[in-house]
């Protein structure tokens, strides 16, 4: 006879912490931390300006400077025309202009990178960075998306003959997952018993901000290339660096070690890691890059950035009848690995916990002259959720209705479950 335990039950149980003692006894490992024998250090020339063609780089004062190894423009270092691809086409057309390891001609963002300084100390680095001189015509920037959109506009990427990056659509009575929405918006405009309320929300664009700034240090010394990177994704940086750089995963060991937050902040492959990675190829010594936080404010990616335009309608007794969601999202100058698929991800999430008949979102991408965004803490969903949740909030107040109770009444019940939304997800 087997004796059978007691199932051990776990939900509502306090958590051990496994890692608080390594890191509150000085015991941590943070890649700034990591400074193999012989290492230099890098420091990226930033532009000023959001959009400006490069007329030249002066880097003799820079050269003179005390500790400098070394400074290189994209020409220099042999990478022009090398960049950065995105790692998430949402259309088949979808236009995606690579992102340069170091602008050449071009600046599309306040904070991008025109050169490097490497040196023997982070800060010999920084000071004679400070002494390159870069001279600039200005260009138009682009910062408004509706503008961006609107016929005779500055071109981010005039290559691209258009500053849309993609149009993304769901439509339910498509899908065939729910109805029409146009159907439900002409029918509720037609009927006395019913309501539309339309609103625009803002998503503010925000930085992730995390603990410790990005660092990054690649020793070239051994039988492999040594990556170490406070990086969210070391298998896929290792994936990238061999796409970008052609280093061969075999010769390439990347090292992710306490990382000092992310929220998605670090989820990105970025032009200083492989810039980190060439410059140690070259020079056959291990390079070092560390950014400042003001580095970070500027020049990491940023979040969220959309205008919402969205429809609800209802019949006056409060059954919601139909959700339109209109959205435009500001990618900044580039594509981040997954930003064009980030405000994608919350077309599966507006419709949240209600049961509404019909449904339709259709996102457009934009380029602008800023810094590009990419996946924050939750990536799109914590967008539609806000979204969906005021929209309820403003359909309350147009019914006169108490905001939890008209939630209930068209929230899933319990006994609904399993349960398939309008936008097709169990």
């Amino acid at each position: 006879m087997t004796a059978t335990a007691e199932p051990t039950v776990e939900f509502g149980k306090a958590r051990t912490r496994k890692e608080d003692a390594r890191l509150i006894t000085g015991r941590s490992r943070y890649t700034d931390a990591i400074t193999p024998a012989g290492t230099l250090h890098m420091s990226v020339v930033r532009s000023p300006l959001a959009h400006a063609r490069i007329v030249g780089v002066d880097a003799s004062a820079a050269r003179r400077s005390p500790g400098v190894v070394g400074v290189y423009t994209a020409a220099d270092l042999g990478v022009e025309g090398v960049g950065l691809p995105c790692a998430w086409p949402i259309t088949p057309d979808q236009k995606a202009p690579q992102r340069p390891l170091l602008a050449s001609s071009t600046v599309h963002f306040a904070g991008e990178g025109v050169a490097v300084v490497v040196a023997r100390s982070a800060a010999e680095a920084k000071d004679a960075a400070e002494l390159v001189d870069v001279d600039y015509e200005p260009l138009d920037p682009v910062l408004d998306m509706e503008a961006a959109l609107a016929p005779g506009a500055t071109l981010v990427h005039p290559d691209l003959g258009t500053n849309e990056n993609a149009t993304w659509v769901f439509d339910s009575g498509e899908a065939g997952t729910g109805g029409s929405v146009a159907e439900a918006i002409s029918t509720a405009e037609a009927d006395p018993d019913s309501v539309v309320v339309r609103r625009r929300f803002r998503q503010q664009r925000l930085i992730p901000a995390f603990m410790e700034p990005r660092s990054c240090v690649v020793d070239p010394t051994g039988e492999q290339i040594t990556f170490y990177s406070a990086t969210q994704i070391p298998h896929i940086l290792r994936t990238m660096t061999t796409v970008t750089l052609g280093v061969p995963e075999s010769k390439l060991r990347v090292v992710a070690p306490d990382v000092g937050g992310g929220f998605g902040g670090k989820i990105g492959v970025i032009p200083e890691e492989m810039l980190c990675v060439a410059l140690a190829q070259k020079l056959g010594r291990p390079v070092k890059w560390s950014e400042t936080r003001s580095e970070s404010l500027l020049a990491a990616h940023h979040g969220r950035d959309q205008i919402q335009d969205i429809t609800i309608t209802a019949r006056k007794d409060g059954t919601v009848t139909g959700l339109d969601v209109k959205l435009l999202a500001d990618m900044g100058a580039y594509l981040g690995l997954v930003g064009p698929g980030v405000p994608i991800l919350g077309a599966f999430m507006f419709n949240a916990i209600y049961k509404f008949p019909a449904y339709r979102f259709a996102c457009t991408n934009v380029f602008t002259t800023k810094t590009l965004t990419d996946a924050y803490r939750g990536a799109g969903r914590p967008e539609a959720t806000f979204a969906v949740e005021r929209i309820m909030d403003e359909l309350a107040v147009e019914l006169g209705r108490d905001p939890m109770e008209l939630r209930e009444q068209n929230w899933i019940k319990h006994e609904e479950f399993p349960f398939t939304t309008v936008s097709g997800l169990t």
